[in-house]
C-alpha cells in the first residue's frame, strides 16, 4: 500500500516526470491480466510468490492519492469549501483530476484538482 503514495511524493517536490514514473513503479507495475488485477506483489520482484491479488490495500492507497494526495486537501474542522492547501501538482501529461459526486459530511460535493489551480470543492 505504501508504494502507491510514492508519485505523490515525488508531485509534493514538484517534479512532475518523477511522480509519473513513482506512479507506474508505485502502483501500475501491480497490475496483470485482462481485467488489470491489482496483485499484493509484483511479479518481476518477486517470481517465486504466487500471483495474490486483488490486493485492495494497494487499491485503496492509489485511491487515496487521487482523492487527497494529489489534490492537496487537508481535511479538518473548518469549511471542506478550504481544505485545498495549495496549487495543485500532477504527475507529467496529467491535467485534471475530476470527480463528479463524493460525499463529504453527509453532502454530495464534485471534486476538481487542475494542475497548478488550488482545488476546489463544490457542493
Amino acid at each position: 500500500m505504501l508504494s502507491a503514495f510514492y508519485g505523490v511524493w515525488a508531485a509534493r517536490q514538484n517534479n512532475r516526470g518523477l511522480s509519473l514514473k513513482f506512479l507506474e513503479q508505485g502502483y501500475g507495475a501491480f497490475r496483470t491480466g485482462r481485467f488489470s488485477q491489482i496483485l499484493e506483489y509484483r511479479a518481476n520482484k518477486f517470481p517465486e510468490q504466487p500471483m495474490a491479488g486483488p490486493f485492495f490495500a494497494n487499491m485503496g492507497g492509489f485511491l487515496m492519492s487521487l482523492l487527497l494526495g494529489f489534490p492537496q486537501l487537508k481535511p479538518g474542522p473548518g469549511d471542506p469549501r478550504n481544505w485545498g492547501q495549495r496549487a495543485v501538482v500532477l504527475p507529467k501529461g496529467w491535467t485534471a483530476i475530476e470527480v463528479e459526486r463524493l460525499w463529504v459530511r453527509g453532502q454530495p460535493a464534485k471534486l476538481t484538482a487542475r494542475h497548478g489551480a488550488v482545488t476546489s470543492l463544490e457542493f
